[in-house]
């Protein structure tokens, strides 16, 4: 098994004409869809970018963190009045405060859960190169060079639209 290290190739390009004819040229080089990112600050409609955007698992651990945080609440509240019985006349065996504890409890796993899918679907991916124009406004193209594609190709079909191909600013670690 060889070990490839990630290369990448970037262009930094004007406004969203530039950002449609760069995925067009990257399209047209036959650099496929998902080794592609736009960076930008501003944000960017999606006939823009060439498709829908990329989908992420967040939603899944958000929903996940709902389902477990209903399961302890009611057993928080609901199951240890059954566990532990403690019957005084005229109280109901599950009082409207139960309700309360059930929504913290439902809010609070959904936060855990939330902030741990977030955690695990940035951090555990390929790290990418940064580029400190992104936050004075520039936009940049970033490809993943594919292993079938050499990253010549790809920077001079970027050039031949007019993107300005920059180089990483920083080392990936």
């Amino acid at each position: 098994m060889s070990t490839r290290t990630a290369e990448f190739v970037a262009a930094r390009v004007d406004d969203q004409r530039g950002v449609a004819e760069a995925l067009d040229a990257l399209r047209r080089a036959g650099v496929p869809r998902d080794r592609i990112e736009v960076l930008t600050s501003v944000p960017m409609p999606e006939p823009v970018l060439g498709g829908p955007m990329r989908h992420t698992r967040l939603l899944r651990y958000t929903f996940t963190g709902l389902v477990v945080g209903l399961l302890v609440g009611g057993f928080f509240s609901i199951g240890t009045v059954f566990l532990y019985p403690l019957l005084v006349g005229g109280q109901p065996y599950v009082a409207p405060p139960a309700l309360i504890i059930i929504y913290e409890l439902t809010m609070f796993c959904i936060v855990v859960f939330t902030v741990a899918g977030f955690v695990r679907e940035t951090r555990f991916v390929d790290r990418r190169p940064y580029w400190e124009g992104v936050t004075r406004g520039e936009t940049y193209v970033v490809v993943d060079v594919p292993p079938d594609l050499v990253a010549t190709r790809i920077r001079s079909a970027l050039q031949a639209r007019g993107a300005d191909v920059v180089e990483p600013e920083e080392e990936i670690p």
